[in-house]
């Protein structure tokens, strides 16, 4: 029967099926298709400010609020509403009941009621100079911005830059690094003395205005029943009444805030080096000691009315117990207040499969240097995150860069850039692999560095990794647990390996930084016999390979079993088939023309392509440092390109994409950390999965995303019909996936309703169906 006549008789019998058919009420978790989800530590607190009930917490990498009243948590990143990424400090003014954001390259927000409005003024001025935003000191509708530029006056009622006063030594620009106010009197800590005036001056803009102090140089400012407090780096001083600042404390630490009390003042004091050892004290004005807490990294200490006092810490990952939005409760407890999310907003691979993934932190240098990186790797499902801080007694095991989930054994394996191969079992046994019966050390630190750079498995779910560095440049571990170590690269200078792959015939190929190429290598079947292998090295030039450059980044398998290989200077493509690649005479590279976008020249030409990976539908996910791409399946032209101005991405700056072949999710790893787009495409197989998921359904009224419908054999026809079997839309699934933005053939939005959903195979050998509801 031709695929024609099966829709017709699957269409026919629609009220029968309508009848037959429940409800598929799936809610896949991430976003919805064609929307972005940020993964953001929101751990590191770096500044606070509250209203009385809600805390406004700015972090390294996004915000959130805490209220009291209900104990919500709310967290925010590009995707909800922000403009940026990584604050710098907050603010907030009780008239306006605004909250200012200054991100930490100086873009400001203002945030009220969940909302954002951007002033980027700032950020886009045209003067050099350092424009950091040090502090925000808000009062009565106006906003007082502490730059590297000078003072900046907000007016929050405009949304608009008031003025700006710039402090000057001879001819040279100061720095503000903090203001207060007491009464109507303002004061400016520069890096050229200490000014006041008042907050009323008519020419407040001209600095010759403002009564200058002293020269002294202080961080930090605050007041407290008229009186004014400065710090240097580990001094506290007191204004007396002539304006003179008398020494009055000095502290262990560096001081990293000073915070009003009722009756004193509370000092912030951590090892700003180490970031692992501080403390808030809370003096009286006449210097007694009242109270005392111990901290990692206190950058701001609130006390609150009722007694309560609540700080933000700024501690790193290796501090699990102390860092985020905290409540003290004794001189050494306190309670965190921090959303969900990573330890660090580190991410340097990620394995990931039906919404559930593992990050590996990292981190290694652009040149492969390892870093000695121990935040190591973390695990999140169902809304959860585990943080795996701690894997060996071995120190060697940080700067972990791979991570691979064996789906079909449930094994976890984390590749170390200095220790080896970690191994976590279904039953939580850990094993881990470090000597040289497993590995060849860096050759340049024999018997201490272990760098395992790439995994990849094999049909046969033997695990293929590189060796970057050793003798002995790619390494496996069988099935049932054997080691072997394959022939030297002869022609890798370096021994440089990275990101490995397998392809459709059973080569193994894996990208040789540093300027070594590609290889390709053959076992011809025989693992444990090294003396019949064969290999071949890619590079630049005609008949050396083709690339288009010797500096290769990423690599990856498309669905027609060419091999993408990305540069230092764009995207070359190797289409041969079989061992035909191990010959030179006939295989070299292909340095295909892109049509459709502003390249001048060859795929991508120009472009750092750090990252490729390839979806259900066989369309190119491309990550450079300039944004990621996603091309068509045969890169005749581009679907989407985004960056950190059109999309919530974090960063132009592309680490790695992987893809969730169940949800489609794709997770791209920035600098500046980690965040998922859900494509429309997901992998499909040779068979339909045993019922169509339907997202969302019932399909609410104020709904305005894709309808997604996952479960197809590969490249399905599918149909979407009314009730009454009256053809409503018509597609081709993504791979095992297909859209549909509720819009009728003639771009009218479809009416409420039962929609049943019809698929058929490229063959017309199978088929599958569903129903869902539609309300307007």
């Amino acid at each position: 029967m031709s695929k024609t006549n099966i829709i017709r008789t699957i269409l026919s019998a629609a009220a029968l099926v309508a009848l037959n058919i429940s409800l598929s009420y799936a809610q896949p978790g991430g976003p919805a298709v064609g929307q972005w989800r940020s993964y953001l530590p929101y751990s590191e607190v770096n500044s606070i400010a509250t209203d009385g009930t809600i805390f406004y917490c700015s972090t390294n990498s996004g915000f959130f609020t805490y209220d009291r009243n209900d104990g919500s948590l709310t967290s925010y990143a590009k995707e909800n509403g922000m403009h940026d990424i990584g604050l710098s400090c907050v603010g907030y003014d009780p008239l306006t009941t605004k909250t200012i954001l200054a991100y930490t390259n100086s873009n400001i927000d203002l945030f009220k009621d969940g909302s954002f409005t951007n002033i980027p003024a700032i950020k886009l001025s045209q003067g050099s100079g350092d424009k950091t935003v040090y502090n925000i000191t808000a009062a009565e509708g106006e906003a007082y911005l502490s730059t590297g530029i000078g003072l900046i006056i907000l007016n929050l009622n405009k949304e608009e830059i008031k003025e700006t006063v710039v402090f000057y030594d001879s001819t040279l620009a100061a720095s503000v690094y903090a203001t207060v106010i007491d009464n109507n009197d303002l004061y400016a800590a520069t890096s050229v003395g200490l000014f006041k005036t008042n907050k009323e001056n008519p020419f407040i803009q001209n600095y010759l205005t403002w009564t200058k102090l002293n020269d002294n140089i202080y961080s930090y400012l605050t007041g407290s029943n008229h009186q004014i407090y400065a710090a240097a780096s580990d001094s506290l001083f007191e204004m007396n009444s002539s304006n003179a600042m008398i020494f009055k404390y000095e502290a262990a630490y560096p001081i990293t805030h000073l915070d009003a009390s009722e009756d004193g003042i509370w000092i912030a004091a951590s090892k700003t080096d180490t970031h692992d050892e501080g403390y808030g004290i809370h003096r009286k004005e006449d210097g007694t000691l009242v109270d005392s807490f111990f901290s990692v990294y206190p950058t701001q200490i609130i006390a609150l009315g009722n007694g309560d006092i609540w700080y933000g810490d700024a501690g790193r990952y290796v501090f699990t117990n102390s860092h985020g939005l905290r409540k003290r409760i004794s001189a050494t407890e306190s309670e965190a207040y921090i959303p969900v999310g990573p330890i660090t907003s580190g991410a340097y691979d990620v394995t990931a499969y039906n919404g559930d993934f593992w990050v590996a932190h990292g981190a290694k240098s652009v040149g492969w240097v390892p870093l000695k990186n121990r935040a190591n790797f973390s695990h999140f499902t169902n809304e959860h995150w585990d943080h795996f801080g701690f894997v060996s007694n071995d120190a060697w095991f940080q700067d972990f860069i791979r991570v691979l989930k064996d789906n079909a054994t449930g094994k976890f394996y984390a590749a170390s850039y200095t220790g080896g191969l970690y191994e976590l079992d279904p039953d939580n046994t850990i094993t881990t692999y470090r000597g040289q019966e497993y590995f060849s050390p860096q050759q340049t630190t024999p018997n201490l560095t272990i760098l395992v750079s790439g995994m990849a498995l094999d049909e046969s779910g033997n695990l293929w990794m590189t060796n970057y560095g050793g003798a002995q440049e790619l390494v496996v571990k069988t099935a049932d647990g054997n080691w072997y170590k394959m022939n030297s690269i002869v022609g890798n200078s370096g021994h440089t390996a990275a990101d490995v792959i397998v392809d459709d015939y059973g080569q193994k190929w894996f990208i040789a930084p540093n300027s070594g190429g590609v290889v390709v290598y053959n076992d011809n079947g025989t693992i444990d016999n090294t003396s019949d292998d064969n290999y071949r090295i890619f590079k630049a030039g005609a008949g050396a390979g083709n690339l288009p450059d010797n500096n290769t980044l990423s690599i990856a398998k498309d669905k027609d079993g060419a091999i993408w290989v990305g540069t230092a200077n764009g995207i070359g493509i190797i289409s041969c088939t079989g061992t035909d690649v191990l010959d030179p005479t006939i295989c070299q590279g292909d340095l295909k023309v892109l049509k459709a976008d502003s390249f001048a020249g060859y795929l991508f030409q120009g472009q750092y392509v750090k990252a490729l990976a390839v979806d259900g539908a066989n369309r190119k996910w491309v990550g450079t440092t300039n944004g990621i791409w996603l091309v068509s399946d045969d890169a005749e032209k581009t679907i989407f390109r985004f960056t950190q101005d059109n999309s919530p991405l974090p960063s132009n700056n592309i680490e790695r994409i992987n893809i969730d072949p169940v949800k489609g999710d794709v997770y791209i790893s920035t600098d500046k950390g980690l965040i998922a787009y859900r494509s429309i495409a997901t992998e499909g197989g040779a068979t339909n999965a045993d019922e169509l998921y339907i997202y969302p359904n019932p399909v609410p009224s104020n709904y305005t995303g894709m309808i997604a419908i996952r479960g197809f054999a590969e490249n399905s026809d599918v149909r979407i019909t009314d009730i009454s079997g009256q053809l409503i839309y018509r597609t081709k699934a993504n791979g095992g996936q297909a859209v549909w933005d509720g819009m009728d053939y003639t771009g009218r939005k479809a009416q409420s309703g039962v929609y049943l959903v019809f698929g058929v195979n490229k063959d017309g050998t199978q088929k599958i169906t569903g129903k869902f509801i539609l309300h307007r």
